[in-house]
């Protein structure tokens, strides 16, 4: 890689491209060749790209100068110490994969009872150093070349993550839990992941994004998954990190014929969270779900940026997120469905739905619709609202006190997105935080 002059460089980059110099011998997939060349070309394009800006289209809502205005670390070693027990969700059975600030600990993690014959579960590391080359060249292939500066700076630096491969036919017998513990102040944490689910197979995956302290900390995460013909994948991203952590969460999917993938993202924590998701519908009569939910207080800032494609005959999709803002929160849905010339019998819905609760807090919402068959039925739509006066005049009336009314009320109001979740464990944990969250919120600046 023939490196940049400093002048040339993108404004912001040069501390993480110093970080790559100091850090590349122990990243995973070192001892590989092709890695460290994708690892140095992506590095390449980071540091002329730079981190995206409101001069972007797609980035216009989010000032991105609370990540950029800081310097954070890339965690090789030593990461966060903090018991993984306290972050169970009680009674959900699943096989758990923990990683500290991006790395993987193998210690309390159940990658042993994974490797049952139907499922290979690899961290990336000895994957890269150790893995087939034809498997080894698809990883990365979905995610965009052309993305923006956040997917270009994990490709350079990620530090940990998994590879899992579900054989054809296979069905795993309880959901697969990822947990990303952040910790350390100014930690920089940059997993990637890459999941196949092989024809005709089930599974269930939950990724979830928590905070051991309440310091600033970067998560930057890239996850890829691959659906063959039949597949069938059912993704939870739950993201209830502390107020001062920030997070940019990237996800690309790419669905062969007759498969089925349905992903519901919960974000109930972050300082500064962009959720991006991107499906590819490729294969005649595959199906796509997403579901979103976010409950925001204080300055918290949410951006959920989907992208459904289809690109083959008779395929649907449906999506719903639906968003509660308090005090001076702030959210932010993009949601973009293109229709491509072949995709004639496509069936797309899409809708984002969101409460206000204070005259301070703002959404901004952009549904997109890019038909190019003749042939198609779609529908997009937004709306935005206050508190039913009505309702809550009533169950106040019935001795309800104001505080309680809200919460019952705002519940009301997304419950048909946590309804979704088909694991009753994680959904009633949710509906805990939630209500939680609703009930101890006591002070309501902006408030009507």
């Amino acid at each position: 890689m023939q490196a940049l002059p400093d002048h040339l460089l993108a404004p912001g980059t040069g501390h993480y491209i110093e970080q790559f110099g100091q850090l590349n011998h122990c990243l995973p997939g070192n001892r590989d060749q092709w890695s460290r060349d994708q690892r140095k070309t992506s590095l390449a394009r980071f540091g002329k790209i730079g981190f995206p800006t409101q001069k972007d289209e797609d980035w216009r809502y989010t000032p991105l100068r609370p990540i950029t205005g800081k310097s954070f670390d890339l965690v090789t070693d030593d990461p966060v110490a903090a018991d993984a027990g306290k972050f169970g969700i009680p009674d959900l059975d699943s096989y758990r994969v923990i990683f500290r600030d991006g790395v993987l600990d193998p210690n309390p993690s159940d990658l042993d009872q994974l490797g049952g014959g139907h499922i290979e579960v690899q961290p990336v590391s000895s994957f890269l150093d150790d893995g087939p080359e034809a498997r080894k060249s698809g990883f990365g292939e979905i995610i965009g070349a052309e993305e923006h500066g956040f997917t270009a700076l994990n490709s350079a630096l990620f530090n940990g993550g998994v590879v899992m491969t579900l054989q054809a036919g296979a069905v795993v017998d309880k959901p697969i839990e990822l947990i990303f513990i952040s910790g350390r102040k100014l930690a920089m944490a940059q997993p990637r992941n890459r999941i196949v689910v092989e024809r005709g197979s089930k599974m269930q995956v939950v990724e979830r994004y928590v905070s051991a302290g309440p310091h600033p900390t970067l998560t930057n995460s890239a996850t890829e998954i691959v659906l063959d013909e039949g597949a069938e994948a059912d993704y939870y991203i739950i993201q209830t990190q502390a107020k001062a952590a920030y997070q940019v969460c990237g996800v690309w999917v790419r669905q062969a014929a007759a498969s089925r993938f349905s992903c519901r993202t919960v974000t109930l924590g972050g300082a500064l969270v962009r959720n991006n998701l991107c499906a590819e519908l490729g294969g005649a009569d595959a199906h796509c779900d997403m579901y979103g939910a976010y409950s925001l207080s204080g300055r918290q800032h949410v951006d959920n940026h989907t992208t459904m494609i289809h690109a083959a005959r008779n395929c649907t999709s449906n999506e719903l997120y639906k968003g509660v803002l308090d005090q001076r929160s702030r959210g932010v849905f993009r949601g973009r469905i293109k229709v491509e010339p072949d995709a004639q019998k496509t069936d797309a819905q899409q809708a984002n739905n969101t409460l206000i609760l204070s005259r301070d807090a703002e959404i901004d919402t952009k549904p997109q619709l890019e038909i190019y068959a003749d042939d198609v039925k779609c529908s997009h739509g937004a709306t935005i609202g206050q508190m039913d006066g009505q309702a809550l005049f009533y169950l106040r009336s019935r001795g309800i006190d104001r505080q309680e009314a809200e919460s019952l009320l705002t519940y009301a109001f997304v419950s048909d997105v946590l309804g979704q979740i088909e694991i009753d464990s994680l959904r009633r944990y949710l509906e805990k935080v939630l209500g939680e969250q609703l009930i101890h919120e006591d002070e309501h600046p902006g408030r009507e």
